[in-house]
């Protein structure tokens, strides 16, 4: 496969995993407060791969760039506690519904930030097969009913903000920093700052363990940790060869996901909108995939293969 068929199967793969994910989250919050859940489980991760960070010959040329640690920490501050802190706030002001719809949001907000800051444009058929595919998400999360903006969905929207934003800023640093290098950072940074806003936020109100079997509590992080590696892994190593609006649209469908995983595991039949809704997403996917990534700048050097 070429760099750009690599680089769409990354994301793809990803796209399980950013389903499967949500699911684990439900789990864990069952059991653990969520920002200390978040907080614990990310800079775990974050630690579990620092060896490989290291021992990547590319991890060592960031020495050399100090506007890439700077890079590094917004990406964690943005990405992980930004993100991870609007919403599990955003979910208890408004519905899940609302947070499905808001939350996809995040593929206008790369598209916004690839064209400004990464010199990325957009085709007229990538606009419309990613058209096609918010209105698949759309028909999913919001079936018959309706929903008013309000406080809740405001924080709600700076969550794929933050997503794009930092993915916008860790991008560029792939050309000298390995992936590993990226996910090392993100979850070091935002997961000791969860950690700290447990400690101002949760424990006022709740403890950060809410059940005595400690074997599930380790159990429960550690799929979380697996899965955080997974996901941040494949996304920068996917979006280190294709642009940032095809990885965010190929990304879209993971809600898709948890909503199987959701129904297998609960034996709920989906509706005849969920189906409408599928088709349209998995359509929409196999024709993004097929897009070529497209740049201002094809001149430009391309960066070494991670």
């Amino acid at each position: 496969m070429n760099s750009e068929q690599t680089g769409t199967a990354f994301i793809l793969v990803g796209l399980v995993i950013y389903g499967v994910h949500p699911v684990v989250v439900e789990i864990g919050g069952l059991y653990l407060a969520p920002l200390f859940f978040a907080g614990v489980s990310s800079t775990l991760a974050g630690l579990a791969i620092t060896p490989l960070a290291l021992r990547s010959s590319k991890s060592r040329a960031v020495v050399a760039h100090r506007s890439d640690y700077l890079r590094l920490v917004f990406t964690g501050v943005l990405g992980t506690f930004v993100a991870f802190t609007c919403l599990f706030l955003g979910l208890q002001l408004t519905t899940s519904n609302n947070a499905a719809v808001i939350l996809r949001s995040e593929l206008a907000f790369a598209l916004v930030f690839g064209y400004l800051f990464l010199h990325e444009t957009v085709s007229s058929r990538q606009a419309l097969v990613m058209l096609l595919m918010v209105c698949g998400v759309l028909l999913v999360v919001l079936n018959t009913q309706t929903f008013v903006l309000g406080l809740g969905d405001l924080l709600l929207l700076v969550t794929p903000a933050a997503w794009a934003a930092g993915h916008t800023f860790a991008k560029p640093t792939l050309a000298r920093v390995s992936p590993w290098m990226v996910v090392a950072f993100r979850n070091l940074v935002g997961g000791g700052l969860l950690i700290i806003a447990t400690f101002w936020m949760e424990l006022r109100y709740m403890p950060f363990i809410l059940t005595p079997n400690i074997p599930l509590v380790i159990g429960i992080l550690f799929a979380e940790i697996v899965v955080i590696l997974l996901a941040h892994s494949l996304w920068y190593m996917g979006i280190h060869r294709i642009n940032l609006g095809k990885a965010t649209a190929l990304i879209a469908p993971a809600p898709l996901v948890t909503f199987l995983l959701s129904n297998f595991v609960l034996q709920i039949p989906p509706t005849q909108w969920q189906i409408a809704g599928a088709v349209l997403v998995i359509l929409a996917t196999l024709l993004l995939s097929r897009e070529q990534s497209m740049r201002q700048k094809p001149s430009q050097e391309k960066p070494e293969t991670v």
